[in-house]
């Protein structure tokens, strides 16, 4: 995207239409849509003193820069032609290499357009564009929640699976290194094909569904790179380490403040110290969790919740930050729990249902839906099952809704409850409907008999 403004860099086609009635956000010129609407409203103008300043840097400085930046992609080309498996880098990719003279008809291009084309799956027979497959993440999800609800790990589902995610482990340095360097790696990434950008929430995904006795090597490398990419903060954030200084949120980029910056999140901390707590047997007394608690604590909302950045969005994030801090021994009785729970029950809907719109993501302001959604819904009790009895009125409600199949209708089944980024595009995951809601009510099911087995 720098590459393209700086290039001021534009593409006609005689075939396509203007796509201005899209995006309320695009004008005449397509270089000023790359520009924040909320731009204007911050006082910016010694920021913009130094970006203008650099924009007119010398010839050769210019081109050191550009050529830079075009080594730095080529570099992380996928083996599948696109620029990190994603759809959307590689799109920004090929504008920015044909800025730079790199002919339409050569291989880097040709092999990026077939690696985009690879990603056009179909849907209810419609057609769509992934932005990259997520074969990692999902598998990690199923594997995990299958052995949750009674698979025996020794299953042959559970060893093909585990076999997959093994193969998929990250051996090279990366982008992640250069605020984190001497640490070998071990991450996981999102997609299959992934090798460039490991990330904290799939790293700690596959390390929940990979039992700790089929490669304890391997395992332990894992562990030992999540624990690494712990920030300054105590938070965890996706892909980097401290990378959220204030002048990069204000790049003069469209969601520069949620692209180019990776800050600590509640949900990736939440995820995070799930897996440390329920897997790796870590508890509040170990100073890498009570950083990240302590952190959770004082990022959570004056309502009770946490804002989730990767999905939607406050009820993710009270989810996560939740079950997290259950899993390292956070009692219910702590003012921060008491006020989550607070906000949960005061969220549900009638039918018991819990829904949030993507909107949310955009105004950074709790914005229920209308209906409520299974995924978000399953999430909501997930949570509440931690630290309420199975009996519990808003519990009893939400599972009847959960369990009572004529309220799942296409909407409670399909609403987008993933971001990419928040704006621009919203994940449906398919896998969704069918985890998260199995790994709630095998909680549910866990509970009645834990607390029939007490009275007894």
């Amino acid at each position: 995207m720098a590459v393209t403004l700086n290039q001021r860099y534009t593409l006609k086609n005689r075939n396509i239409q203007s796509l201005r009635h899209l995006d309320p956000h695009m004008t005449k010129n397509p270089l000023t849509w790359l520009r924040s609407d909320a731009f204007e409203e911050r006082d910016l103008s010694s920021v913009l003193t130094h970006w203008k300043w650099l924009f007119r840097a010398p010839f050769a400085l210019q081109e050191l820069g550009l050529h830079t930046a075009k080594t730095y992609m080529l570099d992380r080309i996928e083996e599948d032609g696109t620029l990190y498996s994603y759809a959307s880098a590689t799109i920004f990719m090929v504008y920015s290499l044909l800025s730079l003279g790199v002919s339409r008809h050569s291989p880097v291009i040709r092999r990026a357009i077939n690696g985009i084309k690879a990603l056009v799956t179909e849907c209810g027979g419609i057609p769509y564009l992934e932005n990259s497959t997520s074969t990692v993440w999902d598998t990690a999800l199923i594997t995990y929640a299958l052995q949750q609800n009674g698979v025996a790990e020794t299953d042959g589902t559970i060893t093909k699976a585990v076999s997959f995610l093994q193969k998929r482990q990250h051996t090279k340095i990366a982008d992640w290194s250069v605020n984190n360097p001497n640490v070998s790696p071990g991450g996981w990434g999102f997609s299959n094909i992934n090798t460039n950008n490991p990330d904290c929430d799939d790293t700690a995904a596959v390390l929940k569904a990979i039992p700790r006795s089929f490669s304890p090597f391997s395992w332990e490398r894992g562990v030992a790179w999540l624990l690494s990419m712990q920030n300054n903060d105590g938070g965890f954030s996706a892909f980097e380490k401290n990378v959220n200084h204030p002048l990069i949120r204000h790049l003069p980029l469209e969601s520069a403040e949620d692209a180019a910056v990776d800050p600590s999140t509640a949900d990736l901390t939440g995820r995070v110290l799930h897996f440390l707590g329920e897997k790796a047997g870590f508890s509040v007394k170990h100073h890498h969790i009570q950083r990240a608690v302590d952190w959770l604590y004082e990022n959570q909302e004056h309502n009770g919740s946490w804002y989730g950045r990767w999905g939607v969005c406050y009820i993710y994030g009270t989810w996560a930050a939740l079950t997290g801090m259950h899993a390292c021994g956070v009692v219910r009785t702590h003012p921060s729990i008491q006020k989550a729970i607070r906000w949960l029950k005061t969220i549900q809907n009638d039918d018991g249902s819990w829904g949030e719109s993507c909107k949310s993501a955009e105004v950074k302001t709790y914005v229920p839906l209308k209906e409520g959604t299974i995924i978000q819904t399953a999430w909501a009790l997930d949570a509440l099952l931690l630290y309420e009895k199975p009996s519990h009125p808003a519990i009893v409600k939400g599972m009847n809704y959960l369990m009572d199949s004529s309220s799942h209708d296409g909407r409670s089944l399909t609403y987008p409850v993933g971001i990419g980024l928040p704006k621009q595009f919203y994940i449906r995951y398919h896998s969704y409907p069918y985890v998260f809601p199995l790994l709630a009510v095998g909680k549910y099911l866990n509970s009645i008999e834990k607390e029939t087995a007490y009275e007894t």
